[in-house]
């Protein structure tokens, strides 16, 4: 189910649309949604070769919620997003695609930029994802080991997955599925002196108050449905190296 006139007058090649038209059907068929869509994901990195991960966001209570992720180190990226700002989060505040060709050469997004570039990622495209009434429903997350790995693919791989993921969020009820996972995540978050290390570290930082950055901290893993002691590790390898705001 699509809108007329909203798709641009760009088609994926045959290999792509064809996997997509097969995922199609097994949705059609029962699959589950979140299966689904890591499919799709999964589509979505073997379009370029030096792509490590693609995660998919659905918005909830505007609130981002990672609800695929091809990795775990995938998710982990989102969650520091989450934290402190990325690409796919303005992605989805503007409304459009935001691709960064090498992050070493980005400045916006400290945490982010340090935290990808030690898990090897240099390069990223992020793009929403808008439902029936062209209101931006999610989005996409892609990151690459290789700088300007998605330079003459951007719009490719746009199209190609967008308008399927369009009419996924249309069409199925996954607030259910997203806030029942938010709701179990508290039993399964732990480690409090790494947390607690965390917490430290972004009041130095970012001038917080403990309340505040371990509210950040706790909504950040959530988002990203990583455990918050992942993201504590996460940002605690990278204190010496990120100046105060």
């Amino acid at each position: 189910m699509r809108r007329a006139g909203t798709c641009p007058a760009v088609e994926p090649i045959p290999e792509v649309r064809g996997q997509l038209d097969r995922l199609s059907a097994l949705l059609g068929e029962g699959t589950d949604v979140r299966a689904y869509l890591h499919s799709v994901a999964q589509v979505a990195q073997a379009l370029v070769p030096s792509c490590v991960g693609v995660s998919i966001t659905i918005m909830v209570d505007k609130d981002p919620y990672t609800v695929t992720a091809t990795t775990p180190a995938t998710a982990e990226l989102d969650a520091v997003q989450n934290v402190d700002g990325g690409p796919c989060l303005d992605a989805l505040d503007r409304g459009r695609e935001i691709s960064v060709p090498d992050l070493l050469d980005e400045q916006r997004w400290q945490l982010f930029g340090q935290a990808a570039a030690a898990r090897g990622v240099r390069a990223t495209l992020s793009f929403p994802i808008r439902d029936i009434d062209d209101v931006v429903a999610g989005g996409v997350n892609m990151y690459a080991s290789d700088p300007n790995a998605f330079a003459g693919n951007l719009r490719l791989i746009e199209v190609g997955l967008a308008a399927d993921l369009s009419e996924v969020v249309t069409n199925a009820d996954l607030s259910f599925l997203t806030r029942d996972d938010a709701r179990q995540l508290p039993q399964r978050l732990d480690a409090k002196e790494k947390i607690d290390t965390a917490v430290g570290m972004l009041m130095e930082l970012r001038g917080w108050s403990a309340d505040a950055a371990r509210t950040r901290l706790t909504k950040a893993a959530q988002l990203a449905d990583v455990p918050k002691d992942k993201v504590a590790d996460v940002l605690a390898a990278l204190t010496p190296e990120i100046p105060p705001a």
